[in-house]
């Protein structure tokens, strides 16, 4: 009786292989979103870190001279703007640098602080190249980027100078547009100075100006858990944010623009590459100036009591600016604007 052969089959046909990769394809196509929603959780959560650091600083700051940090400096004696005093666009012994620098000592960059000569033209000290022997010999001190002044959801859009994603809120300051190119926020609560270019705090709604005034403690009668102290900023977003983290004319920020409201380069609905400036643009202030973030929906904020709060971009507009207003005497439901 003949054995029958058996022929043992190895490998796969076509279409097996096929369904295998159709499947593998399908199980990285639910994989690759939570994967990536995991990665920017973790940014997220070290950005957050960031802000309870910098929001503890202000604090420790507060301590030490009875106000928060100011941008800039003045000459004692000399009212401010003649021949350029306290203007941070003017250079002059008076540019002291950003709130940030002043911030240094507080977040464990003492030493960098103590080699930043005060008692001279900080900006200009930023921008020459250091001599041999020194802390930063042969570079800029503005190309040294400070790893707690980036969030990690927004690299770094410069390699010539360290930027950071935390701007100083002025609250609901006036912000004229750059050549008059948008309109659509021109209102304000207690900021009439466009800008914040004032030393007044009368003329100031926030906690900060873009010169050297600053509040105290005192000064947010609103009190502190209502009030937004500094926030999440987008250099490749505003042309004085992308000054640099150490500028004394790179940080001021309003409320005025909507969260996230799109300038930023380079991106789909945001600065037009060429033609005029429109309400998008990457240099029109009244828009771009203004707090954003990479992060889905919103922006994170620290309130002048330190706490650190994401808000959402969709919060109400009128919330939103009662929320930077230190002093208005407006009731704001917290609860309806800040998560966790």
């Amino acid at each position: 009786m003949m054995k029958k052969r058996v022929r043992w089959r190895l490998g796969f046909t076509l279409v097996e292989l096929l369904v295998v990769i159709a499947i593998i394809g399908i199980l990285v196509g639910l994989l690759l979103p939570a994967v990536q929603a995991a990665r920017e959780a973790a940014r997220r959560m070290q950005c957050s870190n960031n802000l309870k650091q910098l929001g503890l600083s202000l604090h420790n700051y507060h301590d030490a001279f009875k106000r928060f940090p100011g941008a800039s400096a003045q000459i004692p004696g000399v009212a401010d703007g003649v021949n350029g005093n306290a203007q941070p666009w003017t250079a002059g012994p008076w540019r002291k640098g950003s709130h940030l620098v002043k911030l240094l000592p507080f977040i464990e960059q003492q030493n960098f602080y103590n080699a930043i000569p005060m008692e001279r033209d900080v900006e200009a000290w930023f921008a020459t190249i250091a001599p041999a022997g020194s802390a930063f010999a042969g570079i800029r001190p503005r190309e040294r980027q400070i790893p707690s002044f980036v969030c990690p959801s927004d690299p770094p859009s410069r390699v010539d100078i360290a930027v950071g994603n935390y701007g100083a809120s002025m609250g609901s300051q006036a912000m004229p547009a750059n050549g008059g190119a948008c309109t659509l926020y021109p209102t304000h609560i207690n900021g009439p100075v466009g800008h914040g270019s004032s030393n007044n705090s009368a003329n100031i709604s926030g906690v900060f100006s873009r010169f050297h005034w600053s509040a105290k403690l005192g000064d947010i009668t609103d009190g502190t858990s209502n009030t937004i102290a500094l926030g999440e900023i987008r250099p490749n977003c505003a042309d004085h944010h992308n000054n640099g983290w150490h500028h004394g004319n790179a940080l001021w920020t309003s409320t005025i623009p909507p969260i996230n409201y799109n300038t930023c380069r380079g991106e789909a609905g945001g600065s037009p590459a060429t033609g005029p400036r429109t309400c998008n643009s990457f240099d029109v202030w009244m828009t771009s100036q203004g707090f954003k973030s990479k992060h889905v929906g919103g922006a994170q904020f620290v309130l002048g009591d330190g706490s650190v709060h994401f808000i959402s971009q969709n919060v109400d507009y009128v919330t939103y600016q009662r929320m930077g207003a230190r002093s208005d005497g407006a009731v704001v439901d917290m609860s309806s604007a800040i998560g966790q």
